[in-house]
């Protein structure tokens, strides 16, 4: 059972939502079998599943089924209800989250029975409703959208003249539809960039052109994503950025937290790659909307921070020289960080901090120690050791991690042709600068000319800092 997709799903729930679980398996309107009861009681009872044997298919099925021969078949038609089941609950709970949409849903569904009072009182409900949450992002042009539809069915159903509501549920689609093809237009943007792939944008130009006549500048939903993208792709994109930060200041509290989180994300991918491309000034811009992110919790999913977004941080705080920030920062969130990646994840950036202060005794201690289960994690943790047993000339140590480092190269066949050859450019290269005589100023020389037309090497500058001193 333990690769089930049942065990999967059971375990991914949070002990409070397994409860809540319980009590809707127990509900003879989503289900009346007894064994998806007994089934669940047992899981539930069990989890986290750690103990040997807990879900053994034969042991879950003596527990549910006491006194009978084990039959396979029967064990997963049971688990497959369960399974059912906590997918309608899953549905159930989306659902019961979204308070407008089924205020909607109850007016359509009394729409429907012809109970035109009813139906009245419930709409104004959902109006009201909806004016009173906070957000104006896309989906709240979708629910004006959908109530505004109900509206004029009603209106139309009862021969009465509804001009005004027509135009309403009209205008909210449209402008559903213009912020959604804003956002993804955004989204791909970076996509493009990233995997250096050819999307087509259908209707994309009428998008712009239609938002470019005027009529958005107060729709949060539109402007900012109008504005995003406009950053993204103009040339002379800096006032666009510009208006895009005050935008986001402004309207913060108009987007849901996952909305916001995508629209820093946008903002800070502008910011990189201005930096990349040497305008040093744009990383301090994307360190403060992590800053600002953090601030106002959009970072957090479920009270945990990505261990890629924790990486991120910490060295945009240590390419900024930001030390003091940076500790804190590490201790502070280590704690957010998914459990199964923490110490891990906690180890690697301790160790990155004190290699920048530099602290190298400190930082030698954790690399030495510390087991990264990330492939990439390994890679860097090595290349920082090369590079203090450099500094600090222990050359055994040094050789003895070269010849390791490759043979991890060699181990791990889904790293890529062009991080197999940045790295083993690296090993290379630092191997023939150890066996360089230390006053051989020309031959320091011709290695250097050879690393500045060698592509790719990683370390690339700090090897022609360190030949370039030996060489002069």
């Amino acid at each position: 059972m333990q690769n089930s997709r049942l065990i999967e799903l059971f375990s991914a729930l949070e002990k409070i939502e397994q409860r809540e679980l319980g009590k809707f398996v127990r509900s003879p309107v989503y289900n009346q079998r007894q064994d998806v009861v007994d089934l669940y009681d047992y899981l539930y009872q069990n989890a986290p599943f750690t103990k040997a044997g807990t879900i053994e298919r034969a042991a879950v099925f003596t527990a549910i089924f006491p006194g009978e021969t084990f039959d396979s078949a029967k064990m997963d038609y049971t688990m497959s209800f369960l399974f059912q089941v906590t997918k309608a609950w899953l549905i159930y709970k989306e659902q019961a989250a979204d308070s407008v949409a089924n205020q909607v849903l109850l007016a359509r569904a009394l729409r429907r029975r012809n109970l035109e009072r009813l139906f009245d009182k419930e709409i104004k409900t959902a109006e009201k409703s909806l004016e009173s949450q906070p957000y104006r992002n896309s989906d709240f042009h979708y629910q004006a959208y959908r109530l505004h539809f109900e509206k004029q069915a009603a209106a139309s159903r009862q021969n009465r003249n509804s001009t005004t509501s027509f135009q309403e549920f009209s205008s909210e689609l449209t402008t559903f539809f213009i912020a959604q093809k804003l956002w993804q237009a955004c989204s791909t943007v970076i996509y493009q960039t990233v995997f250096q792939a050819d999307i087509q944008q259908a209707m994309l130009a009428e998008v712009l052109a239609h938002v470019e006549r005027g009529g958005y500048e107060n729709v949060p939903a539109v402007n900012l994503y109008y504005h995003c993208y406009k950053a993204l792709t103009e040339e002379n994109s800096q006032p666009w950025f510009a208006a895009l930060r005050d935008l986001l200041q402004q309207h913060y509290q108009a987007f849901p937290v996952d909305e916001l989180k995508d629209l820093h994300l946008l903002a800070i991918n502008y910011c990189i790659k201005r930096f990349n491309t040497g305008e040093t000034a744009f990383l301090k811009e994307a360190f403060q909307l992590y800053q600002e992110g953090l601030s106002i919790g959009v970072f957090l999913e479920n009270n945990s921070l990505s261990r890629y977004t924790y990486n991120n941080i910490v060295m945009a705080g240590l390419l900024l020289k930001e030390f003091d920030w940076v500790e804190n920062f590490l201790h502070e969130y280590r704690d957010s960080i998914e459990a199964k990646y923490r110490e891990s994840t906690f180890n690697y950036n301790l160790a990155i901090y004190y290699f920048q202060k530099p602290d190298y005794e400190k930082a030698m201690d954790l690399l030495q120690r510390a087991d990264f289960d990330d492939v990439m994690h390994n890679l860097n943790a090595r290349r920082m050791l090369l590079k203090i047993y450099f500094e600090k000339d222990e050359r055994e140590a040094l050789n003895s991690l070269i010849t390791s480092f490759k043979n991890f190269i060699y181990r791990h066949r889904e790293l890529g042709a062009y991080h197999r050859a940045l790295y083993m450019n690296l090993l290379k290269f630092t191997k023939r600068l150890l066996n360089i005589r230390p006053n051989d100023k020309e031959a320091f020389y011709t290695l250097k000319v050879t690393v500045e037309a060698a592509e790719p090497v990683a370390e690339k500058a700090w090897l022609l800092k360190v030949l370039e001193g030996l060489s002069g």
